[in-house]
């Protein structure tokens, strides 16, 4: 996978195409096109991509003589088919946002929603008040994919969901690096060795008669350069957050195993 996240963009009208491409340039994204209903398959099958920009009128095919609102619904419930599955906090794994000027339909929207889309932009995409960059933005993250190098394992999990068998049916496992761990088939994915490091601090702690340790010193150990030293400055966004990283409120964490 490249090393800057790939949307996939599906859209038919070529100039709409371009003013999304420019603007994923715009904050450092990167894109694939597909125009028709067939062509996005062709991509899915392919993959490579972080998340998708889904117009919801497209085309079925190099044949057809009109983009239809149908092709775009049925290649969203084929994505959610093959990206089925959701994280922790009930997110989909695979991030759709639907991008269309036919949005301002009630029933699209609903449709949309029902059928597994994590947010909805209108065209044309400098409409008032829509932040366009925050959205995929917020949904990367929701999805675990605030740093790219989790996408790749991000996207495993949206395919295979949780498969606790693989794990030998135990209630926690963890990567050797700690980049994921799971909890009872729970995927959470770690990015970046101060991260890493201070999950790999709490679970050496879980193993100990006295799991809890204060934040500053899991920090200090994973070589944290936060002037404050806040556990919540590094997870409090995090999925993890309250499930798998647990506080006491008083400063001190510990990571559940069980």
């Amino acid at each position: 996978m490249a090393d800057r996240h790939i949307a996939l963009i599906v859209e038919d009208e070529p100039e709409m195409a371009a003013e999304l491409a420019d603007l994923l340039r715009s904050f450092g994204h990167d894109h694939l096109h597909a125009e028709t209903l067939a062509d996005a398959r062709a991509c899915l099958d392919g993959g490579g991509f972080c998340y998708v920009l889904l117009d919801l009128q497209i085309k079925a095919d190099g044949q057809s003589i009109k983009p239809r609102v149908e092709s775009g619904m049925s290649l969203l419930r084929e994505i959610r088919k093959r990206f089925p599955h959701r994280g922790a906090n009930d997110m989909h794994l695979m991030p759709v946002l639907v991008i269309s000027g036919h949005g301002k339909e009630p029933k699209n929207i609903i449709s949309a929603f029902k059928d597994g889309i994590n947010d909805f932009i209108m065209k044309p995409l400098s409409v008032d008040g829509q932040d366009v960059g925050a959205k995929i933005r917020r949904c990367l993250e929701l999805a675990g994919r605030s740093d790219h190098d989790a996408c790749e394992a991000c996207t495993r999990a949206a395919a295979a969901g949780p498969a606790e068998k693989q794990y030998n049916g135990t209630a926690f496992w963890h990567a050797p690096d700690y980049s994921e761990i799971r909890l009872r088939g729970e995927p959470y994915y770690f990015t970046g060795e101060i991260q890493q490091a201070a999950i790999r601090f709490l679970h050496a702690a879980a193993q100990t008669d006295e799991p809890w340790r204060s934040g500053k010193i899991v920090l200090q150990a994973a070589k944290s350069n936060d002037t404050n030293m806040r556990m919540v400055n590094l997870f409090g966004r995090h999925p993890a957050w309250g499930v798998l990283l647990l506080s006491n409120g008083r400063g001190k964490y510990r990571l559940r195993t069980e």
